[in-house]
C-alpha cells in the first residue's frame, strides 16, 4: 500500500512538472516585441532594417545609443538627441546585440535587441 500511494506521489508530481514545464515553453504569441527596461523602449524587436527607440519620459531625450557585438567591441554609435528616433540598422550584422544608451539626464542603460 505504501509503495503504491509512493507511485502515486511521484507520477503526480512528474506530471504537474511536465505540464509547467510545457508551458513555459510556448512560443510568444507576437513576432514583434518590445524592449522595454522601464527608462526606454526599443522596437521591433527582432529588427530587421531599423530601430525606434523612445524614452519612456517625454522630458528626456535620447543623447546617444552605441551598439555593441555579444563579444562587447563596440560596432556602431548613433546621436538621437531626441524624444524618440528611427535608427538605420541595415548594415549591421544579423545576430545579437547590447545597445547601451545615455540620455539627457545622463542615465545610463544596457538593453538587448535582435538584428536579422
Amino acid at each position: 500500500m505504501k509503495k503504491l500511494l509512493l507511485l502515486f506521489l511521484f507520477v503526480g508530481t512528474f506530471v504537474g512538472f511536465s505540464n509547467n514545464l510545457q508551458a513555459q515553453l510556448k512560443e510568444p504569441t507576437s513576432m514583434s516585441q518590445k524592449s522595454d527596461d522601464g527608462v526606454m523602449i526599443a522596437y521591433p524587436n527582432p529588427a530587421r532594417d531599423f530601430l525606434i527607440v523612445k524614452a519612456k519620459d517625454s522630458s528626456l531625450r535620447i543623447k546617444s545609443v552605441t551598439f555593441y557585438s555579444i563579444l562587447g567591441m563596440q560596432v556602431a554609435n548613433y546621436s538621437v538627441n531626441m524624444n524618440s528616433g528611427e535608427i538605420n540598422i541595415e548594415k549591421l550584422k544579423p545576430g545579437k546585440y547590447l545597445i547601451r544608451y545615455i540620455l539627457s539626464d545622463n542615465t545610463q542603460k544596457v538593453t538587448q535587441i535582435v538584428k536579422q
